[in-house]
């Protein structure tokens, strides 16, 4: 190597170790990074608790007595009830014409009297007979073809009699009456019209009997069997309610199978859209977090638990069902440990919190 190469490169090398040692220098005067301020939070606690999970299905609120009430009889619908009357069991909903019943009926009635008349001579006609026959005034062969017209005519006032209860109840079925108790929900017929034997004239229906029909998978029928607890939601609420049948026949294609669940009379009118929730499995223990404490994020969720130095730590989690505004997770965290609920998002790990109370509740379902 030549004298002038080895001096330079000497020279870079002096060179290099005097700049690093100047930047350990520079560093080592410089003024620490300082740290960033204590983020202001809000806790809750996680929580043990036994958990049973929920199955939700949808349903409608019904009437156990919903029927498209028919008449029986032909003619011509003179009145019928106004949609909102309120009606009682054998009270009429329709009355159709009987003007030729009732010439009928008054017909019969005169049959009957006439034979009645016929009958009461003929009696007493072969009682005459009878006392003639024994003193052997008249021969017994009269006395017998009088006894026998008396039975004839007896024969004639038992058909003619049927016939003006045939007619009477023909009469009666001219009225179309309610079949239990309820609301004209729908005119299906006008006056003026031509009512058939079976067609329906009217929608009747028992709002006192309500009670909510919904669907549950095959798998849960063990737990929803008559007398299980099942909650119901409607319009932002939830009430408790009873399961009062279950029809035990799934339906090939979904399923599913019928649930009838009981509701008090006085909160929600038929056709109310609800949501039934049933027991979809046996209880289990778990640990809950609120769901406020959950930061959902596509790499993965994530909770902020707070140390006993009160700085933040992050854990990672895999959420499970959601109840009571609280959510079932796995992944470390135990019953008591401190949870950030508010401000978790902008919070790093280790770094120093402000706790503060709640200041407005906690988000429910």
């Amino acid at each position: 190597m030549r004298p002038l190469q080895a001096s330079l490169i000497a020279t870079a090398l002096v060179g290099a170790l005097l700049l690093s040692q100047l930047k350990i220098d520079a560093d080592a005067g410089a003024p620490a990074k300082p740290e960033a301020p204590p983020a202001t939070v809000s806790v809750a606690p996680a929580v043990g608790t036994e958990f049973l999970p929920w199955h939700w299905s949808p349903g409608s609120v019904v009437s156990r007595s919903d029927s498209r009430v028919s008449g029986d009889a032909a003619g011509l619908v003179v009145r019928i009830a106004e949609v909102g009357d309120e009606v009682r069991a054998g009270q009429a909903i329709a009355v159709l014409d009987d003007t030729a019943l009732r010439l009928e009926e008054r017909e019969s009635r005169a049959v009957v009297a006439r034979v009645q008349a016929q009958l009461e001579l003929a009696q007493a006609q072969e009682r005459r007979f009878a006392t003639l026959s024994a003193q052997r005034s008249v021969a017994r062969a009269q006395y017998e073809q009088q006894r026998a017209d008396r039975d004839v005519l007896a024969q004639d006032l038992a058909q003619a009699r049927a016939q003006l209860a045939r007619t009477s109840h023909q009469r009666e079925r001219m009225v179309v009456r309610a079949p239990f108790d309820g609301i004209i929900a729908e005119r299906l017929v006008q006056p003026g019209e031509y009512l058939q034997p079976g067609e329906a004239v009217a929608r009747l229906v028992d709002t006192a009997a309500r009670e909510v029909r919904t669907h549950a998978p095959v798998a849960l029928a063990q737990h929803v069997a008559p007398g299980a607890a099942v909650r119901i939601r409607s319009g932002g609420t939830e009430r408790e309610a009873v399961v009062t049948a279950l029809v035990p026949v799934g339906d090939e294609a979904s399923r599913q199978l019928e649930l009838r669940v009981a509701i008090d009379q006085d909160t929600l009118p038929v056709g109310t859209a609800v949501t039934v929730g049933m027991p979809g499995a046996q209880t289990r223990a778990v640990v809950a977090v609120p769901r406020d404490a959950l930061v959902l994020r596509r790499e993965g969720d994530f909770v902020v638990r707070v140390d006993a130095a009160d700085r933040a730590e992050r854990l990672p989690v895999q959420a499970g069902d959601e109840f009571d505004g609280m959510v079932e997770v796995t992944g470390g965290i135990a019953p008591g440990d401190r949870l950030v609920v508010r401000g978790a998002e902008r919070v790093e790990p280790g770094q120093a919190l402000s706790i503060q109370p709640l200041t407005e509740p906690l988000a429910m379902r």
